[in-house]
């Protein structure tokens, strides 16, 4: 990893983890001047499906956004109605996007065109339509450049889509997103005078792309995990770089220019442009408060700027609407709404927060005891000066909240404010001479506070193992055979009477065929879970299996979405050649989300709904190594969020699996749904599993068996938790006799790393 790169991820405001070492929640100097050129390099604003985060998406109304914002491209995606005609829609099915249900190209343009695609966005934009690609050509003609994600291949296709270009585009403007390398052949006949972007499958087609002649290529940045490689060789070839954002927002950037692109997609072009030109001016909001700030813990947190149209917190969409002009581009602390008690700020130089408290009257956002800001150090700068989407409204008029600043000396600590209060903003003691009203020298020491005992912060505090000292690995055999009894006995449903397995319809897909089953309890059904079978693995002998595990979703998610961030990517596993089983989770079932009702039934008994999971999942494994196509010795298991952790508990009371992928929610539970409980469901408060069965000591019965580790720079469960859990368990997993379990941290969120996960079980599973 070049320097620069290195500079830049460490100025990032959430921290990026290291694989070995646990990161500390500090700054470090950034390099404003690469920093700067890096982003100056950028030439390319393009608008994911038009501005998307500001109108519906693939919509007229989103590209008329796009040019107005000053974005240099839209992207849309098109697609053939039954009728032939080429429109423009993001997924397959109209499920997510508008008010019908379905296969899209089961309806013919003008039905699609009756659909109204604006409401599921917003009410505002009710009515609006499905455009064709037609419409989209002519709105984009001499205004924007037009991004065309194919979503389809063949010759008609990309002959229609020509067609309409040239007739009603403009092919010198339009830029043509190519997923194979003969499509790309293929449009440099049609369309010569149109730019190429390689939408490429795999960092092995850069080159085959670039002999094509493309101008530019995409890299997934989850590509970009283990350093530049792909990079350089996008560079070697000759062609520019495409990275994909999503918010635009200044901490994003900075991840993304690291790698130097030369073209940049985002949700919102405005705010996307709008960054790059602060970061080219050398305003980084990092780099300013790296020089202020020492440290910056308790919560998770990132840097940002205050403006109307910010948000003012990480985990609610809430959105600032008005501040005074002196506080607008200045950069602050975005931290998790109602967790702002918990935030710590160390100065390393003297430093001004300009701050919003007393915003409702419910009392989060005032200090304890009805105390005012000024018994904690605060001065008064502005009345009624600042209104956001939080708290909108009070008696019926705009809710306006005064503006308070403190000033702290190097060395001093901020800490013990409201579970709820807004930082809009931290600046030096020089800048905050140039604002009106600021009084210099109002530096207070932290007074006196006495604290109310917190149960939450007692149970969540960090604990040892709660596992007895070994002496060798048969010791510890002996200890996974008890607890793993103890486990099975607390914490699976004890379901009474005649479980029934029945199969139910199947349906064939090019690469393999998929098979429901019907689980059920004295003639009731339970769950279902359904069997992938790949086409090419009709050879004789027994298969590699992987058993994924869905997260809080539907099952179609995990059996055929690949974008969904909770699936696990059944079908994934299917196309690359593994007997794949996936388990519906039972409250989830299309239709009505009962899990909640299903949980809060079941806990007077002292169980819960994941009882009721994992007991299906010890069905189901059961039935998994009872398969004749099965190969027990190369069975895995996987999955993410309530799939990662069914993932876990799955290979703890199955000492047959051979490697698990947990993703997205590895750590303390202590940690993750006491402290940080706001992050995730309810139901995660799992009945009975603490003291006894943290996930360290659930991860300690798989050992010494292969286990893979995955969280998201942006999850619930963070990647330092997850670190600090493993080196926690790394001594005895090694002295079971096993490999330090892996950890890899993903670029993006609570969601499912497909490649990570197929490169462990490719080892694993040989």
């Amino acid at each position: 990893m070049n320097s620069f790169k290195m500079r830049i991820r460490r100025s990032v405001g959430r921290i990026i983890v290291s694989l070995t070492l646990l990161a500390q929640a500090s700054f470090a100097v950034g390099a404003p001047d690469e920093l700067a050129g890096a982003a100056r390099q950028v030439k390319q604003i393009i608008a994911h499906r038009g501005a998307s985060e500001e109108r519906p998406e693939c919509t007229l109304a989103s590209i008329r956004r796009a040019i107005e914002v000053g974005a240099t491209a839209t992207e849309v995606d098109v697609r053939t109605s039954k009728d032939g005609q080429l429109f423009l829609l993001h997924d397959a099915t109209l499920d997510r996007t508008t008010e019908g249900k379905g296969p899209a190209n089961a309806l013919t343009l003008a039905q699609l065109q009756r659909l109204d695609v604006g409401s599921h966005f917003d009410a505002a934009f009710k009515g609006e339509r499905i455009p064709s690609l037609i419409e989209a050509a002519q709105v984009c003609r001499g205004k924007i450049d037009l991004l065309l994600d194919l979503k389809e291949q063949g010759d008609e296709y990309d002959q229609n889509v020509a067609a309409v270009i040239r007739k009603h585009g403009d092919p010198a403007g339009t830029i043509v997103g190519v997923r194979s390398v003969p499509q790309a052949v293929r449009f440099r006949k049609l369309l010569p005078q149109a730019r190429q972007l390689g939408l490429i499958p795999r960092v092995e087609d850069i080159e085959a792309f670039a002999k094509a002649r493309v101008e530019m290529v995409r890299l997934w940045p989850r590509w970009l995990e283990q350093g530049d490689a792909p990079v350089q060789r996008v560079r070697a070839s000759n062609v520019l770089l495409h990275l994909n954002g999503t918010t635009g927002r200044v901490e994003e950037t900075i991840e993304l220019l690291a790698h130097r692109p030369d073209s940049l997609s985002s949700d919102n072009p405005k705010r996307q442009k709008a960054s790059l030109k602060s970061l080219a001016e050398g305003k980084s909001p990092t780099g300013k408060l790296s020089g202020l700030i020492e440290q910056m813990d308790g919560t998770g947190h990132e840097i940002g700027i205050s403006g109307p149209g910010e948000r003012t917190f990480l985990n609610r969409d809430y959105k600032m609407l008005a501040l005074p002009d002196e506080l607008k581009g200045m950069p602050r602390c975005v931290f998790d709404g109602g967790q702002g008690g918990s935030l710590k700020i160390r100065f390393r130089a003297p430093a001004v927060v300009f701050a919003v408290f007393n915003y409702n009257e419910t009392g989060a956002w005032s200090f304890g005891d009805n105390r005012s800001p000024t018994e904690h150090g605060w001065h008064l700068w502005r009345t009624n000066a600042y209104h956001g989407s939080s708290n909108p409204v009070r008696n019926g008029k705009p809710n306006e909240a005064s503006i308070w600043f403190r000033e702290y000396e190097a060395g001093q600590e901020l800490h013990s404010l409201p579970r709820w209060w807004l930082c809009l903003g931290i600046v030096s003691v020089d800048s905050a001479r140039n604002i009106n009203g600021f009084k210099e020298g109002l530096v207070t020491a932290s007074p006196p506070i006495v604290r109310i005992f917190s149960h939450a912060d007692a149970a969540a505090a960090i604990r040892p193992l709660n596992v007895p000292t070994f002496d060798s690995a048969q010791s510890i055999r002996n200890w996974q055979i008890d607890y793993r009894k103890r486990f099975v006995e607390k914490m699976l449903y004890p379901y009474r009477g005649q479980i029934e397995i029945a199969p139910g319809k199947t349906e064939k897909f090019p690469e393999f065929e998929q098979q429901e089953y019907l689980v059920t309890l004295n003639g009731a059904r339970l769950f279902r879970y359904f069997r992938l079978a790949p086409s090419r693995a009709k050879v004789a002998g027994r298969q590699r299996t992987i058993v994924c595990f869905m997260g809080h979703g539907k099952v179609s998610q995990i059996l055929s979405e690949s974008a969904s961030y909770q699936h696990a990517c059944a079908a994934e596993f299917a196309r690359a050649g593994y007997l794949t089983f996936a388990m519906e989770n039972v409250g989830m079932e299309p239709g009505a989300d009962t899990h909640h009702d299903l949980d809060r039934a079941l806990r007077l008994e002292g169980r819960g709904w994941y009882s009721l999971l994992f007991a299906h999942q010890r069905i189901l494994l059961d039935r998994v190594f009872d398969d004749s196509a099965v190969d027990p010795k190369r069975v895995g298991v996987a999955g993410v969020s309530t799939g990662g952790l069914l993932a876990l508990t799955a290979a703890a009371i199955e000492p047959r699996i051979a490697a698990t992928s947990v993703q997205g929610i590895f750590g303390s539970m202590r940690v993750s749904f006491i402290r940080d409980r706001h992050r995730h469901c309810s139901c995660g408060a799992i009945p009975g599993l603490l003291p006894g069965f943290d996930l360290p000591e659930i991860a300690l019965l798989v050992a010494p068996r292969a286990m893979h580790v995955s969280n998201g720079v942006r999850d619930g469960f963070s990647p330092a938790e997850a670190a600090r859990c493993v080196k926690l368990i790394a001594p005895i997993y090694l002295q079971a006799g096993g490999a330090l379990p892996r950890i890899t941290v993903s670029p993006g969120g609570h969601e499912f790393d497909l490649p990570s996960a197929m490169k462990f079980f490719s080892e694993q599973l040989k």
